[in-house]
Parts: C-alpha cells; sequence; structure tokens
C-alpha cells in the first residue's frame, strides 16, 4: 500500500523561499546584479510571480534573504572546518585550502561581490545589507577564536591574521576572474600560509 505524505503549508512556503533564494544566487552569479530581475527569478525558481511577490515583494527583498542566506551557510562551512581542525581530522594547510576553495569555487563570494559593488551606489540596499555583513565577521571571528591562538598577540592577534587571510582570499579570487593561472595562485595561497603558521598556531582538542 502507497502512503502519500501531503505537505503542509508552511512545508510549501519554506519550499517556495528555498527555490527562490537558489534561483537568486545562481541569477547574481550567471547574468549579475544589474540583469537580475524579480522576473527572471521567478521563472528560474519554477513559481508564479504571485507566488514570489508573496514571500518576497521585490527584489531587494530577495537580494536580502539571498544574502543572508549565503553569509550563513558559509559561515556555518568555516566553522566546520574548524572543528575538525580542533579535533585533528583536517590539518593547517587543508584548513585554509578548503577556505580558499570555498571562495573560490562556492556560490557566495562572486554572488555577494555583485550585491556589494550595488550597495556602493545604493543607500537604501546598503543600510539593510551592513548588519549582515557584521554579523557575518562576527561569526568568523568566533570561529577564529575557538580555533586559533596568536603565537605573541602583542605583535598579531588571531583575530588579525585570520581576518588578513581572508581579505587576501577574496582579493585572490577577484583576481582569478581575469587571470586563470593556477600556479600563481597556488604559490601565493603557499607563502599566506607560510606567513600566517609564524604567527598563530592551531588549537587541537586532547
Amino acid at each position: 500500500m502507497t502512503v502519500t505524505t501531503r505537505r503542509t503549508q508552511d512545508q510549501r512556503s519554506a519550499q517556495t523561499r528555498a527555490l527562490l533564494l537558489r534561483a537568486t544566487t545562481q541569477s547574481l552569479m550567471e547574468v549579475g546584479y544589474a540583469n537580475t530581475s524579480t522576473a527572471g527569478i521567478a521563472k528560474r525558481a519554477g513559481v508564479s510571480r504571485g507566488a514570489q511577490t508573496h514571500h518576497y515583494p521585490g527584489k531587494r527583498d530577495l537580494i536580502v534573504a539571498a544574502t543572508e542566506e549565503m553569509f550563513s551557510n558559509f559561515a556555518n562551512e568555516l566553522e566546520t572546518l574548524g572543528a575538525e581542525l580542533r579535533a585533528g581530522r583536517l590539518s593547517y594547510d587543508g584548513f585554509f585550502d578548503a577556505i580558499y576553495d570555498g571562495v573560490l569555487n562556492g556560490d557566495w563570494f562572486y554572488s555577494s561581490l555583485e550585491i556589494i559593488v550595488a550597495a556602493r551606489g545604493d543607500e537604501d540596499l546598503r543600510r539593510h545589507l551592513s548588519p549582515l555583513i557584521l554579523d557575518l565577521h562576527e561569526q568568523f571571528e568566533r570561529t577564529w577564536s575557538k580555533t586559533f591562538v596568536a603565537v605573541d598577540p602583542k605583535v598579531v592577534t588571531s583575530r588579525v591574521a585570520l581576518n588578513l587571510v581572508m581579505n587576501v582570499f577574496r582579493g585572490m579570487a577577484v583576481q582569478a576572474v581575469l587571470r586563470r593561472d593556477e600556479s600563481y595562485f597556488t604559490e601565493m595561497l603557499g607563502a599566506l600560509k607560510a606567513i600566517i603558521a609564524v604567527h598563530v598556531r592551531p588549537v587541537i582538542s586532547d
């Protein structure tokens, strides 16, 4: 006998929101902020315009919600990597390699880059996104504080060292848009890991 489980309204709504946010991220990745539209997002998501406007009335609402989800997902992934490093299941090099791969090949960085550039000239969008980036940085720093200790905090704190890593990774990912040279970036990644290792060491649980 086949048992059919009917989804609740909340479940259907959650799925619709998930489809819309995923479509927003895909649109930002593929066609950029300027060419992303609510109609295009609804089409990608396979939902009606009525459903789209019910959950997210305008483009800004979709962008802000998608950004919040992207940031949250990446922060959670980073904390998972930190936990693996602390448990001794991931090496120092593997930790940084995985983060850089997430920046370069994941969907969050280039999508958020489109949004950040747009926010530079859009005060309303910037006002809605600023709390999200501050929350993201706070989540990062909670991971840093649990995962690394400074060799000499009077010289470089673990917070500064790891925030520096993230900023370098973002710069490398931007450059990688036009410079397709894997060895060039591999060499820089190795140099960065060597420099950071002078100033911080991972916290390994017993």
